[in-house]
């Protein structure tokens, strides 16, 4: 094997979408965070509330466990729609979640907003799974890399992973070029959209501007 597929085999595994929406969104709340005249203390307790939120988006493959006899480590391989479907519900309620406790303890603007595009991504791609096989892998490194290059430029070399996704999915042949390009292009026109309204829709209040938070 080249160490060029070698490479290629272990991408999706190092830059797998759990990584990417998890690590995609503690980049968000650490910016975001950054941002605010608020203590380290706050940063802190956000981070425990993502983590709380992730714990949750387990819940639909240990109901779906439950009900089926199916053990998780068997639910969680293959590519099949079922799968897709499950990682998608889990992101879902991983997005309700983030997006309720934000909105809650009034933490900011750019962690809901990710959240609301998260669950905007997910439902395309249950929808889609079972008819064409659209590449999860594409779709969820996007979401979370696109995101943030909208919302600072110097975020957009994070942009370099979802576009060795694309090829990835095919020289493992994973998927094919139009289900991997289909995906990145469904992902891009998602974000991009929701992003404009977010930003065109909500504009920052007064106490938002001077980066006032309840921590």
């Amino acid at each position: 094997m080249s160490l060029l597929m070698r490479a290629m085999t272990y991408y999706p595994y190092v830059f797998h979408p759990a990584v990417l929406v998890g690590g995609g969104f503690v980049l968000t709340i650490h910016y975001e965070w950054s941002r605010q005249n608020v203590g380290r203390s706050t940063l802190w307790r956000r981070l425990g509330a993502f983590l709380l939120a992730g714990v949750l988006s387990l819940a639909p493959t240990a109901a779906y466990s439950l009900v089926t006899g199916t053990p998780p480590a068997k639910l969680t391989q293959g590519n099949a729609w079922q799968v897709d479907a499950l990682v998608a519900s889990g992101l879902f309620v991983a997005a309700g979640a983030t997006w309720y406790l934000w909105r809650r303890f009034d933490w900011g603007e750019f962690v809901p907003r990710a959240a609301e595009i998260l669950a905007a991504v997910t439902v395309p791609y249950v929808l889609i799974s079972p008819f064409w096989n659209v590449s999860g892998h594409v779709l969820l490194s996007v979401m979370p890399t696109l995101y943030l290059a909208l919302v600072d430029r110097k975020f957009w070399p994070l942009l370099v992973v979802p576009a060795v996704m694309v090829p990835n999915r095919v020289l493992v042949e994973a998927h094919t070029w139009a289900q991997a390009v289909g995906a990145f292009l469904l992902a891009t026109v998602i974000v991009v959209t929701l992003h404009r309204f977010q930003a065109g829709g909500r504009p920052p209040t007064d106490r938002q501007r001077r980066g006032e938070t309840n921590g």
